[in-house]
């Protein structure tokens, strides 16, 4: 007869004997066993997770902190090349980034900004700076004021023509922007050459980001702060948002003054 052999090379006599299922006490011993070592590997896992959650959120923290830091370093502003008055050796700096059609723009010159001449900017004790920041989705139109003050400049006419700018939404078309460039005493053809090329608009958008850089969210925004004249750069102090009263330019400027030892 032939012997049968299964898989296992084994005959029908050497077969083992059947296997009998575990019991209840084999599974309560096993539980026993196996459970508090599962427990231990998810404790394990969940420690080894919560300590990596807590290294991160350490982590956004330290960044957190030194992104803050740094935005809260005073700026430096480079007044090369910036449209200025008062003391060349004046180290405590004004400037306004302002809007020719802003009614608030409007409001600061006419009512603070004499006192401001006449108290800080005439006697020397502080350097003032104008830069550019017309809004165009309130005043579409002041841009073109800005253009034409910076072609003054090319003739050597900026504050002439500046202080002749400042007025209502709407009064800054051609025809009134080149009668008071002639008012202003500028070369006429020169001037409407100038704004025909368009090359001062780069100028003015520059100076419209640099204000929003700075934080700047309305007009008119002001920064005063102490300036290297060796570098012409000017590191900021404070920034004082809006037309405020003369009261409140007089304040941080004293104390920039005594900062500076002055």
């Amino acid at each position: 007869m032939w012997a049968a052999y299964n898989c296992a090379g084994m005959t029908d006599k050497e077969l083992p004997p059947a296997v009998q299922p575990p019991g209840p006490d084999f599974w309560t011993r096993t539980s026993s066993v196996v459970l508090p070592l599962v427990a231990i590997a998810i404790s394990v896992v969940v420690w080894y997770r919560t300590n990596q959650d807590l290294a991160m959120l350490r982590q956004s923290q330290r960044t957190l902190i030194q992104e803050v830091a740094a935005l809260r370093k005073s700026p430096v502003l480079d007044l090369t090349g910036a449209h200025a008055r008062g003391a060349d050796d004046a180290v405590v700096t004004l400037v306004e980034f302002s809007d020719y059609e802003c009614p608030f723009c409007v409001r600061h010159f006419q009512q603070t900004m004499p006192e401001l001449e006449a108290r800080y900017i005439k006697t020397g004790k502080i350097r003032y700076v104008f830069r550019d920041f017309p809004v165009d989705q309130l005043h579409p139109e002041a841009i073109r004021a800005h253009e034409a003050a910076q072609c003054a400049g090319e003739q050597g006419k900026y504050w002439d023509l500046h202080t002749r700018l400042f007025s209502a939404a709407g009064t800054h078309t051609a025809p009134l922007l080149e009668q008071r460039a002639t008012e202003a005493g500028l070369d006429l053809p020169a001037y409407r050459t100038c704004v025909a090329s368009g090359r001062t608009t780069s100028v003015v958008r520059a100076n419209a980001e640099l204000a929003i850089e700075l934080g700047a969210n309305g007009t008119p925004a002001f920064f005063v702060g102490i300036r290297d004249l060796a570098t012409n750069q000017m590191k900021v102090a404070q920034e004082i948002s809006g037309a405020q009263p003369f009261s409140v330019f007089a304040q941080v400027i004293e104390a920039a003054l005594k900062q500076a030892g002055q």
